[in-house]
């Protein structure tokens, strides 16, 4: 098994902690929410991972971070891809929720990537498109999912509505609508200060899910969410109070 690191030496101390940190946990609990006035399933899963003390170690002793934006994606913080171990418990739970009632649409499933993600830009480093909801994919067999390392106090994760066009979720025929709803942004930026964690003007907050330390939740990558960053939230990825979680990518057929 092959595991990225930045040099052998801490590639050993990486498959090390992914092997004791990423096993799925036999008692894990699902739940399917369904979001208001829509068709669109949260699956929420407590419990994922049965070592999770070995998971939030390795964030915060094993981890290497690169800088923010190295992604590519608009995310307010550093990342660094998880090993492979925990690729294979996350493929293991889609599995799972094939298995499950409404869960037919994972019986296959690619996944894309995971990121051990810690947000680091404070609310007033950001720029105006990382004020508003967004979304992770316009594809309709894209998923997203969220596995927090923190407790409640730290945020959770809301969707939202655009009021402009009274739109939960976007696809590839609503760039018009995803351009106007940008420039609405960007003329208000001066009155957007920091993060969305409510209903606003342009934006309608229609559903939110509490973090809870191994807890991850699943849904639509092309429904609008934001994560909920709370006052408690403290910006220094070695915080006691820095919001960490593991944010992974998947398509399904």
């Amino acid at each position: 098994m092959t595991i990225s690191s930045i040099n052998s030496a801490s590639n050993d101390t990486k498959k090390t902690a992914a092997h004791s940190a990423s096993s799925i946990n036999p008692n894990l609990h699902i739940q399917v929410m369904q979001l208001p006035n829509s068709e669109h399933l949260i699956w929420v899963i407590d419990d994922f991972i049965t070592d999770f003390a070995s998971l939030v170690d390795y964030s915060k002793t094993k981890a290497y971070f690169n800088n923010v934006g190295a992604d590519g994606t608009l995310f307010p913080g550093m990342r660094d891809e998880m090993p492979r171990p925990y690729y294979q418990s996350l493929s293991s739970l889609i599995t799972l929720l094939a298995k499950q009632p409404k869960g037919e649409y994972f019986k296959q499933h690619q996944i894309a990537k995971c990121w051990l993600s810690k947000v680091t830009l404070s609310p007033l480093q950001l720029n105006a498109s990382q004020t508003m909801p967004h979304f992770d994919s316009l594809a309709e067999h894209d998923m997203a999912a969220v596995h927090y390392l923190n407790d409640v106090q730290l945020g959770g994760t809301s969707f939202y509505r655009y009021k402009g066009a009274d739109k939960l979720h976007l696809s590839h025929d609503d760039k018009d609508i995803i351009f106007k709803m940008v420039d609405e942004v960007k003329q208000v930026a001066a009155s957007r200060k920091g993060y969305i964690t409510d209903s606003d003007d342009l934006f309608e907050k229609v559903f939110s899910i509490d973090a809870k330390p191994n807890r991850i939740v699943i849904y639509s990558g092309n429904i609008l969410h934001s994560a909920n960053i709370t006052d408690e939230v403290e910006f220094d990825k070695r915080s006691e109070h820095n919001r960490t979680s593991i944010n992974s990518f998947f398509s399904i057929a």
